[in-house]
């Protein structure tokens, strides 16, 4: 091998070292934005947990308020018609 072939080569290594290195740099980066929107998923699945239990509560809230209304209906007309027989006497 002449040194030609060496500058070569010394050259072709320098330029994989650079490479190396900034792909470490980028894959450094990469994690820390993984780590990150890792962290976002769980603060957001946390969210939703929390949203899906208000949710639930609304509809047992809504069912409840219906069964109220129903009863409600109900005992009025029971009071209707003990006021007609009132009125009937």
């Amino acid at each position: 091998m002449d040194l030609q072939q060496f500058e070569i080569l010394e050259n072709k290594i320098s330029q994989a070292i650079s490479m190396i290195q900034k792909l470490k740099q980028e894959n450094g980066e990469l994690q820390k934005r993984v780590e990150t929107l890792q962290e976002e998923t769980q603060e957001k699945d946390k969210m939703l947990g929390a949203l899906q239990e208000e949710l639930q509560q609304m509809k047992d809230n809504a069912q409840e308020s219906q069964q109220f209304k129903t009863r409600e209906e109900e005992i009025r007309s029971k009071v209707e018609k003990m006021l007609a027989r009132l009125e009937e006497l």
